[in-house]
């Protein structure tokens, strides 16, 4: 889980630094796997011969977000009006007014946090999408103010290096910098959806994305077992609360009967913000010069979508992280 892009926001107009060159991903140079498999990590909205289209890495953890900045905007906001409250119903005074002064200095800048970080994910947009388009060879991506742009696919830096320091409970993560004529400058970044605590397992996503561009739907279809249902539609309840209970997929068995419960429970507490955030925001939507670059032929023997899912779409979802985790 990573939310650095969103809150806080990246930084632009700045120079590679040196870590992400140490840990640059380059186009054109397979990394080899040791037959381990390709890692799609239930990310992918489509695929056809043309093109492949992804969530963003704000996608999996969209919900917790929004309850720890809810909650903390409703703590911050009772705790002030209950001590103004207070104040005021006794004999005002100086003391009282310096009170009320001291707590409002404290809480309305916190209020004002709490409310910023909630809009990142409600009353915004429920997910940018990342479309992979092999046919032009271009890669086209939603900022998170809703608006969308296109490079080439040889132009985009690909990098596992941070542009940020790494706290504890923060993760790594694959950042596509768009780079100025001087090929040094950022002045633009989308993200990969996946996310670890480690570099390494990346590298199987990375690879996934890679040889769909360089090598073709054929080098990658076999790992695509499922497509998440929100190509034209936004994301129900139901498969929001399904998704979050699929992040603990990989828990050993043995303590599955014991821990369930409490994965149920949390998942469920973070699918209330969770869908709060998807019925109040904007579904993103390609312009139509993009749309035009991406034709899809009915007959495309590669075409992938929700639409080939399985009725109980639970089975594919955990197969296809279990499939990650080899």
């Amino acid at each position: 889980m990573d939310y650095y892009g969103l809150f806080p926001k990246f930084k632009f107009n700045r120079p590679l630094n040196e870590q992400e060159r140490q840990y640059q991903l380059k186009q054109h140079e397979q990394i080899d796997l040791k037959n381990q498999s390709l890692a799609p990590e239930v990310s992918v909205i489509n695929l056809n011969s043309n093109y492949m289209e992804l969530v963003d890495k704000y996608y999996s953890p969209k919900g917790i977000g929004s309850l720890v900045s809810f909650v903390g905007f409703s703590m911050f906001s009772i705790f002030l009006i209950s001590v103004i409250f207070i104040f005021l119903n006794r004999n005002f005074n100086l003391t009282a007014f310096f009170t009320i002064i001291f707590f409002t200095v404290v809480s309305v800048p916190a209020i004002y946090w709490m409310l910023k970080l909630l809009k990142t994910e409600w009353f915004a947009w429920t997910h940018y999408p990342i479309r992979f388009d092999r046919k032009n060879r271009m890669v086209h991506a939603h900022r998170i103010d809703g608006s969308s742009y296109s490079v080439p696919w040889g132009k985009v830096f690909f990098t596992l290096g941070l542009s940020h320091g790494k706290g504890a409970s923060k993760d790594y993560y694959i950042s596509g910098h768009v780079l100025a004529e001087d090929n040094i400058t950022v002045v633009d970044t989308f993200c990969l959806p996946a996310t670890h605590g480690d570099r390494e397992p990346l590298k199987h996503h990375w690879e996934f994305v890679r040889r769909y561009m360089e090598e073709g739907p054929q080098a990658v279809i076999s790992v695509v077992d499922f497509c998440l249902p929100i190509e034209h539609k936004r994301e129900s309840y139901n498969f929001g609360l399904l998704y979050l209970i699929s992040q603990y997929d990989g828990i050993p068995l043995f303590l599955l009967p014991i821990l369930f419960p409490f994965i149920f429970l949390l998942s469920f507490i973070f699918s209330i913000p969770r869908y709060i955030a998807i019925i109040t925001s904007k579904r993103p939507i390609w312009s139509a010069e993009i749309e035009a670059l991406c034709p899809v032929a009915a007959d495309d023997p590669y075409r992938v979508t929700a639409e080939n899912n399985h009725k109980t779409p639970w089975r594919d979802i955990f197969k296809d992280k279990r499939k990650d985790k080899k």
